[in-house]
């Protein structure tokens, strides 16, 4: 017999195994019917620094014949039961993918699990051959516009912390977990309430879940870019790769699914002049602010900050200017992590955050950036792209190249170049530069109010040992294109967009999902 025993709150300091039969025992259950016990959730309760406590959520299996107390922690095990599923369609009809992110590999998952043999194109390399380009660029500056930090297998998410935690609520979340669980991710994230994986254990997850995808009848077309597509009677008909050789080839496709991610800017301009009905949405542009990891961990986990239970220490910080009705936050925060460069366009530059599953390096950074509405920057469709655009290169032409802009935040908040460039874990060329010259002044004035309100709750936070390194442009998808309820485009039939790209998602477990779901919606029926 199995049941979820919910809020079981242990003490940092006390022998957790211990402490938790005593408190099931202290419910009502005898120990001796206790036959197991894993975790269904584990959070921390810092609030209170001088008494830190773990939180549980357990699934126990018990002796049969165990009498269940009446008591509101403890309710009958759950399954989330996964409905049989068919395809809908002939399964020889030809689907092609465009992108090998999260919601790309898990469409092309979901579509060989119904039987389907799609065809999986991705411009940029097989993961450790983009390795290989995106070391290059670090040491040499020169970039691959294909492979990169952006493009590649994995998508932009296999270089970032790996975060799994999302905001959204679906039934699919289990299931991609037990996928990536399957893949090599750590059996962490079936509990951890903020599960990551990590840019090293990432790479291995993708690999195998090509191999996955390869063995029940997919094919990856890699070094394949999507040049064009053909519309016939406002119906696509077949799609034209690019190859690095120079060549094209065209693919007569029934359908095409568009998981290009939110940096395919060449991409939206293309689909745009062929009909693909989209609009301005929301996103938020910054830089990345940087400090010690062992700050972080005092901060957040004050005494107790050293216990290997709590791990590194992560925080989620936001500010409201409501005058203004916008939104200022931390992003995608990469504790004991990395600030890299994640261009993908030449003559442009930019950064972002990634963390190795053991978050153990000196820093901890996070994206500090502020939210800017849909038309802030003109009614024209490509008027938020063009802004990213613009800040890029001229960060660019300020660093002298693929470098980033340093600045702490002291002197940042008072409008001061930085005379000397503090330790970072940023590897290529940093420039003491302002950020005020570089980005609008409603970005940088709602930045340092920011910074100023944070400092007064977490004392440091502002210092001349915080980084400031930018900028950070591509947070998410600037256009969004517009689709159906069972996922197709709301102007040409068979054309599929999906992910963070396409302006659904905000993540892996969500772009994944969102491949997950648009299939089943559109290619297949319960049975």
């Amino acid at each position: 017999m199995k049941i979820n025993i919910n809020n079981i709150i242990v003490p940092l300091n006390a022998n957790q195994n211990e402490f938790i039969k005593n408190s099931i025992e202290t419910l009502g259950i005898p120990k001796k019917d206790i036959i197991k016990i894993d975790y269904a959730k584990r959070s921390v309760d810092s609030r209170k620094k001088s008494e830190i406590k773990l939180v549980y959520n357990l699934e126990v299996t018990l002796l049969e014949n165990t009498t269940i107390p009446n008591c509101e922690n403890i309710r009958p095990l759950k399954q989330n039961i996964i409905p049989t599923r068919q395809a809908i369609f002939d399964k020889k009809i030809k689907i092609a993918i465009i992108g090998t992110g999260p919601a790309g590999l898990f469409a092309a998952y979901k579509l060989c699990c119904l039987g389907y043999s799609p065809m999986i194109f991705e411009q940029g390399e097989k993961v450790d051959e983009r390795d290989k380009s995106i070391d290059n660029f670090i040491k040499t500056s020169i970039l691959n516009p294909n492979s990169n930090i952006q493009f590649g297998e994995g998508g932009a998410g296999t270089y970032s912390d790996g975060k799994l935690n999302t905001r959204i609520k679906s039934g699919y979340i289990d299931e991609v977990f037990q996928l990536l669980l399957s893949c090599g991710a750590q059996e962490e994230i079936m509990w951890d309430y903020k599960p990551h994986i990590g840019t090293d254990i990432l790479k291995i997850v993708v690999k195998n879940l090509r191999k996955k995808i390869e063995a029940m009848g997919g094919k990856f077309y890699f070094n394949s870019k999507l040049n064009d597509i053909n519309i016939i009677n406002n119906k696509i008909n077949s799609i034209e790769i690019s190859y690095l050789n120079g060549l094209k080839e065209n693919f007569t496709v029934d359908s095409l699914i568009l998981a290009i991610g939110h940096s395919s800017r060449e991409t939206y301009r293309m689909l745009y002049g062929r009909g693909i009905v989209m609009e301005n949405k929301p996103f938020a542009v910054g830089s990345r602010i940087e400090h010690s990891r062992e700050f972080i961990n005092k901060l957040m986990f004050g005494p107790s900050h050293e216990n290997k239970l709590l791990g590194t220490a992560t925080y989620s910080l936001t500010h409201n200017n409501r005058e203004e009705n916008r939104g200022i936050f931390s992003f995608c925060m990469c504790p004991g992590g990395v600030i890299v460069n994640a261009t993908s366009e030449v003559e442009g530059t930019l950064v972002n955050g990634m963390s190795f599953s053991d978050r153990n390096r000196p820093f901890s950074n996070s994206a500090l950036v502020v939210g800017v509405k849909e038309n802030e920057f003109g009614n024209e469709l490509f008027s938020g792209m063009n802004f990213q655009e613009k800040i890029e290169r001229q960060a660019y032409a300020m660093v002298g190249g693929y470098g980033a802009i340093y600045q702490n935040t002291k002197d940042f908040i008072n409008n001061n170049k930085s005379k000397n460039i503090g330790s970072s874990s940023y590897e290529m060329n940093l420039a003491s530069e302002d950020l005020n010259n570089l980005l609008p002044k409603f970005i940088t004035d709602n930045m340092k109010s920011a910074l100023v309100y944070w400092n007064k709750i977490h004392k440091g936070f502002v210092s001349e040992e915080a980084n400031l390194i930018g900028p950070e442009t591509r947070t998410s998808s600037p256009v969004k294109l517009l689709r159906d309820l069972k996922g197709e485009s709301l102007s040409i039939k068979g054309i599929f967009p999906i992910g963070e790209g396409a302006g659904y998602a905000g993540g892996i477990t969500s772009a994944a999902v969102d491949g997950f779901k648009i299939i089943d919606l559109a290619f297949s029926t319960e049975v």
